[in-house]
């Protein structure tokens, strides 16, 4: 889920001239925001878990939607790997539907490579993990799905503008008892099943409800391990051989 959408401001078009002034919204015209301490104190339960790592890595299978021809929403599945080290290094893997795309951030640069047509770029980088997701997205669109989970601080991230947090429930999801909470903001809606051992995210499902066809997210989370011992090679990505190397956003742009 890219961090982007967390912080995006929304723009208004502004009324022409001859438009009538709008009429000012009532006390009752928009809901209280509703927080759940039970919610929120779980959610700061998963977020301390993951800055207090100094390494963590995972692999996820992942669902989402995708707009055909203009038409109609077709679901789309990937398995993905993401190693981190703080505060400075990020690795990801994606196989499945969507073409295959790897990534690759060291701290001075991020690094792509698609091998379906052998694209391979690399461009300098900001020294932190929060700012080079920032400029990923700004040289190449290129975002995270959970990049809320790689920043220093995911509990300020997953609460920007948040509008909405409740605790749905306590259920057991692919034989781990979790706690399932629910969050929104204008933006999206998101709901997270925590392991109620671990504190750690086992699913998790997203709606953009921003985006005229609402699309839907899904991650299973699989293999959580905190503090590995990764080796300098886990976030290296030298160019293979016959790869081109081209414009970071134009091999970036396998990965959307």
């Amino acid at each position: 889920m890219p961090l982007a959408i967390w912080v995006s401001a929304v723009f208004l078009g502004a009324l022409g001239d001859t438009a009538p002034p709008p009429t000012p919204a009532g006390p009752a015209s928009a809901p209280a925001p509703v927080k759940d301490e039970r919610a929120l104190v779980l959610l700061r339960r998963m977020s301390d878990r993951l800055a207090g790592a100094k390494s963590f890595s995972f692999r996820a299978r992942t669902s989402r939607d995708v707009l055909l021809d203009g038409r109609m929403d077709v679901t789309v599945f990937n398995d993905v790997r993401v190693a981190v080290e703080r505060p400075d290094k990020v690795a990801a893997t994606r196989t499945g539907d969507l073409p295959e795309f790897r990534f690759a951030y060291d701290g001075k640069s991020m690094t792509v490579y698609a091998p379906g047509n052998g694209r391979w770029a690399t461009a300098t980088a900001p020294s932190t993990i929060d700012a080079m997701i920032v400029a990923a997205y700004e040289q190449a669109n290129l975002s995270f799905p959970v990049d809320e989970l790689l920043v220093a601080d995911p509990f300020a991230a997953i609460t920007k503008d948040l509008t909405y947090i409740a605790l749905v429930g306590h259920t057991t999801v692919a034989g781990h008892k979790t706690d399932h909470i629910a969050l929104a903001n204008p933006s999206l809606e998101l709901q997270l099943w925590l392991d109620a051992k671990t504190a750690l995210p086992v699913k998790e499902a997203v709606v953009y409800v921003d985006d005229p066809h609402e699309p839907h997210f899904y991650i299973e989370y699989l293999d959580w391990r905190l503090d590995p011992k990764l080796p300098p090679s886990t976030f290296a990505l030298p160019k293979p051989a016959g790869a081109t190397q081209v414009e970071f956003r134009a091999a970036a742009s396998a990965a959307q």
